[in-house]
């Protein structure tokens, strides 16, 4: 079972918007989106360290394109037979806990404590237009900036998460755990020589402990 223990030192005062994690604001998630209560680090096997603001990026080529079929593609040019890249962007993101959702109200000064037992499991979101590419994206992720994301992972055991809201504000805080977020842009050539562009998105959770995010609702 988990254990809530509420602390509070000051009146109750009005909910007002989400805690931006981290010193940068700019980069940060939707209102909707949770934002880990501290901090978004990650660190990665070889030592380096990504924070809420950074981003890791990398390129790759995907598989060579059918050939076309017709008079658009007799009138094709040649670099339509190229295979299309893929230039991705990856950057620390909060994964609320579906499996088991947990979470909330915090107001100024209040804390939260959760003793999380059992198991929790946590799987990749993939965009609308993500469907038959993400696999190829992940698996570059993997062995590109970090091996620890997967399209699936459970986490097992027994911790203890805490949050104290030292903000003027109220938020909801939210059990989950971070992963990645990965931003990959398509471009490729289309008969008879467009070149064409498309971005899909991949939310993956990676092997590492429970924490708690921020959200505004």
């Amino acid at each position: 079972m988990n254990r809530i223990t509420m602390r509070t030192a000051l009146p109750l005062i009005a909910a007002g918007g989400i805690l931006l994690a981290g010193a940068g604001a700019s980069g940060a998630a939707p209102l909707d989106e949770p934002t880990p209560a501290n901090g978004t680090e990650i660190v990665l096997d070889d030592g380096r360290v990504i924070g809420s603001d950074d981003t890791v990026t990398f390129t790759f080529e995907g598989e060579e394109p059918k050939a076309g079929k017709g008079d658009m593609a007799a009138a094709a040019c040649p670099e339509v037979n190229n295979r299309p890249t893929y230039t991705v962007k990856g950057s620390p993101h909060f994964m609320a806990d579906r499996s088991k959702p947990q979470s909330t109200w915090l107001l100024p000064r209040q804390t939260v404590s959760w003793a999380v037992t059992g198991s929790h499991t946590f799987t990749w979101d993939i965009g609308a237009s993500a469907e038959f590419e993400a696999g190829a994206i992940l698996a570059k992720a993997k062995t590109s900036i970090d091996t620890k994301i997967s399209n699936s992972w459970t986490w097992s055991g027994t911790q203890t998460v805490t949050d104290t809201n030292s903000t003027s504000k109220a938020y909801r805080a939210v059990l989950g755990q971070v992963g990645w977020k990965l931003t990959a842009v398509k471009t490729w050539i289309a008969p008879p020589c467009d070149i064409k562009k498309k971005t899909l998105v991949v939310l993956a959770p990676r092997k590492g402990d429970m924490s708690i995010g921020r959200q505004n609702s």
